[in-house]
């Protein structure tokens, strides 16, 4: 037992050491010998738990990914309203980017474009969570929620691409202390994505829209004929007295 706790130590060293390294300094730059440096293991011990390079580097982002995405999991099922799971799950994004500039710096700047990462365990883990969002715009089309005509692919790479975005263009500036932070651009951000997919709440009665001359010929009409002008006098009145009540 005691083996596998300090096996296990070890290993979440070297995935610490080689994430600060490869966000720093990109992975064809960095080394296993500076990975071992910092991580205080010998090579050897490195090859032993990951083999290559390659797969260390593709073990971070599954382990972390896997992780946000079981905490996130376990929190998900008692929010009961489809907005504010969307919400809750957008909000673990970026806790996760913010919380970890070297994690969504390695993965941003880095993995996104690698080919063969999008073949892996560690993307497959990242995409769960996509997925749960997508599910999540799904069920709010099925449910009434959502306008039916609403794209959910749309709407997903909407609201991940925003916060990608915001976060690439944050580390590319060197991370700068800003007035507002990401997180608090969260719920106005979302707000707009939402107030226009929401679905439209049918209103009652009848609503007529005239332009100046029609509402003067409607007018004149009701002037000139003592039934109808006497129809609206009569819903007026009722109108005024249930506004009193």
């Amino acid at each position: 037992m005691a083996d596998r706790v300090r096996a296990k130590t070890r290993k979440d060293r070297i995935m610490d050491a080689a994430l600060r390294i490869f966000a720093e300094k990109s992975f064809q730059e960095a080394t296993i010998s500076e990975i071992s440096k910092e991580a205080g293991v010998s090579e050897a011990t490195i090859y032993e738990y990951f083999g290559t390079k390659e797969d260390l580097l593709f073990a971070i982002p599954e382990k972390i990914s896997n992780d946000t995405y079981e905490e996130s999991e376990a929190v998900l099922p008692f929010i009961k309203d489809v907005e504010g799971r969307m919400r809750a799950i957008m909000l673990s994004y970026i806790q996760l980017y913010e919380s970890n500039p070297h994690y969504s710096a390695l993965v941003l700047l880095q993995l996104m474009s690698n080919k063969r990462f999008r073949q892996t365990q560690a993307h497959a883990a990242i995409r769960r969570s996509a997925h749960s969002l997508l599910d999540c715009i799904r069920e709010g089309i099925a449910n009434g929620t959502f306008r039916p005509d609403a794209d959910a692919y749309l709407i997903r790479s909407m609201l991940m691409g925003t916060i990608e975005h915001l976060f690439i263009h944050w580390h590319m500036q060197g991370m700068p202390r800003r007035e507002k932070t990401i997180m608090e651009m969260l719920d106005p951000f979302l707000e707009i994505v939402l107030s226009g997919i929401r679905a439209k709440k049918e209103q009652q009665g009848l609503t007529l829209h005239l332009n100046l001359e029609d509402a003067r010929a409607l007018g004149q009409i009701l002037q000139n004929d003592p039934a109808l002008q006497s129809k609206a006098e009569s819903a007026d009145a009722s109108r005024t007295i249930k506004e009193r009540n």
